[in-house]
């Protein structure tokens, strides 16, 4: 994994370079935008917030594509969104994923169904749990069950969670691999999160699920308050 960016940034520079626009966000967190990928709307392309610091923004992608290409490998099935491949575009590089719609062609959250009073506060964390069940069968470290982490794939009758986020480590280094390289410390890693993380994630929910219009969305991209206010990209 820790010789994987040279082969990164190999794809990278001799790739086609791809446009996206603001207008085609579909969703972002602290390091990380994500965009439609227009040519090919079954995908999404995740890119830095950052442009000059695109490696430190990506660490988190740098795992998560690695861990796809082990799933991948294997020919399991896995409760996550699937990364395909690095490539150039105009807003510095980018990972392009599946994008998880159902059977209506939407992208939605958990917080989304949850205000909607679609699915109880029961039923999610039911889902989060059969995930975590899936992930130990195969080795996941999960490392954020952040409640927008999660969308629902399928019909209404036959609805599957995904993570599209966060299921791995934030952070390359030694515990990173040894994480992803290991059944048996992965599992650990998974439940000892959840376990930290559970009740602050059932207080969202429920939050949420009576309407709280303060934990209806998540912040707006805006509102984060960016890592350098002077810098030009590299």
């Amino acid at each position: 994994m820790f010789y994987s960016l040279k082969r990164i940034e190999k794809a990278i520079e001799h790739g086609d370079e791809i446009v996206i626009h603001d207008n085609d966000i579909i969703s972002y967190g602290s390091n990380r935008v994500c965009y439609l990928y227009k040519s090919n709307p079954t995908k999404l392309i995740k890119v830095a917030r950052h442009p000059e610091d695109w490696e430190s923004d990506h660490k988190q992608s740098f795992s998560e594509w690695y861990v796809s290409k082990n799933i991948t490998s294997k020919g399991i099935e896995c409760r996550v969104s699937l990364c395909e491949k690095w490539v150039r575009t105009n807003k510095g590089p980018g990972l392009v994923v599946n994008r998880i719609i159902d059977n209506k062609g939407q992208s939605l959250t958990l917080r989304k169904l949850l205000f909607r009073k679609e699915i109880s506060v029961e039923s999610a964390l039911n889902m989060i749990e059969n995930i975590i069940k899936n992930f130990s069968e195969i080795g996941i470290p999960a490392s954020d069950f952040n409640i927008d982490n999660f969308i629902f794939e399928g019909d209404i009758n036959n609805r599957k969670l995904i993570m599209v986020d966060g299921f791995s480590p934030k952070n390359l280094n030694l515990k990173t691999h040894l994480l992803l390289h290991s059944k048996v410390l992965s599992n650990y890693y998974t439940k000892r999160k959840w376990r930290k993380t559970k009740s602050r994630f059932t207080y969202c929910a429920e939050k949420v699920y009576a309407g709280n219009y303060r934990f209806a969305a998540a912040t707006p991209l805006h509102d984060i308050t960016p890592r350098y206010s002077n810098s030009s990209p590299r």
